[in-house]
């Protein structure tokens, strides 16, 4: 028999263990990044950013896919 696999209660654990993992890290040190209201990726130097900095990036952009891809069903 075929094994089905729930996505969107797949992804929404994954959001919600990101947004957990960055707010621990946030309370720890607060992070800054410049922001503008919008931001090319060539502009970023991302091997200069530290690792929490990217993590919270790439946390955001997690959010960002998940909310789209609810939206698109």
């Amino acid at each position: 028999m075929a094994r089905t696999v729930n996505f969107s209660r797949r992804a929404g654990k994954i959001k919600s263990a990101i947004d957990e993992l960055v707010t621990e890290m946030t309370h720890a040190r607060p992070i800054v990044i410049p922001t503008k209201d919008k931001v090319k990726l060539s502009e970023i130097n991302f091997d200069s950013l530290e690792l929490k900095a990217l993590m919270k990036i790439q946390a955001h952009l997690s959010r960002v896919i998940y909310e789209k891809s609810k939206a698109k069903k």
